[in-house]
């Protein structure tokens, strides 16, 4: 599904992601984990084509990803930011169909799907009307979620959706997200520095330091058996905290 072929990025003459080859399978849900600032949101801007490589490439579903090719490419795609991203002058179900709407989807078409994706999120029916300023957080995410997966895309990004969150909310979400990713069988490649999270979703685990995988695998492998100082401090000190 996803491919990272010696991929670097360099801003300002600095390298925040070293040499990084990678390969995400379909149906897989894989977890970037590590700090704040270790690379890991800028590898997830790279498939978005948001920004774009220093060398090496990055190739979903056999297509490299470049500047003739992503806009086939994001509509596959489905993007999910902390703290939503939605924009503040549309309702939420203006953000929720904008992009069914962009791409001539039919009135009909997009109430099925809404009504779909309201049942698999547990949104609550009167939220769609309001705008993300009169929502919670936890409201917002869903609401997010929903307009990720309008388009059914093959491959969910996910750049710590929970992060902002409370831990009661959280915990919901947390759940809820489990049920989605079981239900809809899309490839996710998300991003947290939170093990619980990376515990309760992955497939595989990649520990990240300073732009460089220091180890992967499955969480229980990560748990117990760190393959560095670096992997042993960063879960024991998220151990030792809860």
């Amino acid at each position: 599904m996803l491919e990272f072929r010696r991929v670097s990025k360099s801003f300002h003459g600095s390298t925040v992601v070293h040499s990084l080859d990678l390969t995400i399978d379909d149906g897989e849900i894989l977890v970037l984990l590590g700090p704040s600032g270790c690379g890991k949101t800028t590898i997830l801007r790279m498939v978005a084509g948001l920004i774009w490589p220093t060398t090496g490439e990055v190739v979903f579903d056999g297509t490299p990803l470049g500047e003739e090719t992503i806009g086939a490419v994001r509509r596959k795609l489905g993007y999910v930011i902390q703290e939503g991203g939605l924009f503040p002058h549309l309702t939420g179900v203006q953000n929720v169909t904008l992009m069914a709407r962009h791409e001539g989807w039919t009135p009909a078409q997009i109430k099925s799907r809404l009504d779909e994706l309201l049942e698999m999120t547990q949104f609550p029916t009167e939220g769609l009307d309001r705008y993300p300023n009169e929502l919670s957080g936890g409201q917002r995410q869903r609401l997010s979620l929903m307009r990720a997966l309008f388009l059914r895309p093959s491959l969910l990004l996910m750049d710590e959706p929970l992060g902002a969150l409370d831990p009661l909310i959280r915990a919901g979400l947390q759940r809820d997200l489990k049920e989605v990713f079981a239900r809809t069988g899309a490839t996710v490649l998300m991003v947290t520095h939170d093990l619980v999270e990376a515990g309760r979703f992955a497939d595989r685990v990649c520990v990240i330091q300073s732009g460089r995988i220091v180890q992967q695998g499955p969480f229980h492998e990560i748990m117990d058996e760190p393959a560095n100082d670096f992997v042993s401090e960063f879960v024991n000190s998220q151990v030792v905290a809860t």
